[in-house]
């Protein structure tokens, strides 16, 4: 099994990688022989951070900044990424920018911007990268999806419609890339341990944090680094008859929420 988690000549670009959940699978990829390429859509200094820790653990690194929302950005990470390693083999749709903000709040410029965030981002990522693998017959496309996204979230509008979507791009692809030998997922994270910023998650307080781990049947939450080795797995030849799952990663919070 170890064997089969080996990377070594495959290259992977998360986007979102700076920090938290896209840092871990970062190095995760970085730890079993990887290219691995680092986005962040403003903040150099954590993304040059994480290229620094993955080349200490051996890995070809490369930072690509920019949004992954715009289009033309993203064939900038197309164009950067051929240049250093070839062609991109897998990639995890995981950079997320989202807004706290209810209906009677929200503007129509504020819907279109956070739900091209959330959605119209893993659209064009798949637009750039998804030929390349076509042509050589194989790769691994991970979307990081959410519980917004089946219950839905009023302060939360456009990040849990996008979520919603991306579940359905995710079957889409699915549905028409396995011939290739390409594979598409969905990992839903949940109430992960990430640092969070307190104007878009003013929710998050520490009575908040107490009474969602009180619910959560593992009672704890999940880490970054579990997400990261899901990742892993997914993109392995083990997980070859995987595709257009949805993968849990919440501790059991949506089906607790459920019951």
């Amino acid at each position: 099994m170890n064997g089969e988690l080996d990377f070594s000549g495959k290259t992977i670009l998360v986007t979102g990688s700076g920090r938290n959940i896209g840092r871990a699978i970062i190095l995760e990829f970085a730890a079993r022989g990887a290219n691995v390429i680092i986005n962040a859509r403003s903040n150099a200094d954590e993304a040059n951070a994480t290229k620094a820790e993955a080349e200490k653990l051996g890995a070809k690194a490369l930072v690509v900044m920019g949004n992954a929302g715009d289009p033309a950005t993203v064939e900038q990470f197309k164009s950067q990424a051929e240049a250093r390693f070839g062609r991109v083999d897998m990639y995890v749709a995981n950079a997320a920018t989202r807004l706290f903000k209810d209906f009677f709040e929200l503007s129509n410029e504020e819907w279109h911007y956070y739900l091209n965030q959330q959605l119209s981002s893993a659209w064009y990522l798949a637009k750039a990268f998804v030929p390349g693998m076509r042509e050589v017959g194989w790769g691994r496309i991970i979307h990081i999806n959410g519980n917004d996204g089946i219950r839905g979230g009023w302060e939360r509008i456009p990040h849990s419609v996008g979520k919603g979507g991306l579940r359905t791009l995710t079957n889409s692809l699915a549905s028409g890339l396995g011939q290739y030998g390409i594979t598409v997922n969905d990992i839903y994270p949940g109430f992960v341990a990430t640092q969070r910023d307190s104007t878009t998650h003013p929710e998050v307080t520490n009575d908040h944090t107490a009474r969602r781990l009180a619910r959560l049947p593992l009672r704890r939450q999940p880490r970054p680094e579990e997400l990261a080795w899901a990742c892993a797995f997914l993109c392995s030849p083990r997980s070859g008859a995987i595709t257009s799952a949805q993968v849990s990663l919440d501790g059991g919070e949506l089906y607790v929420q459920s019951r």
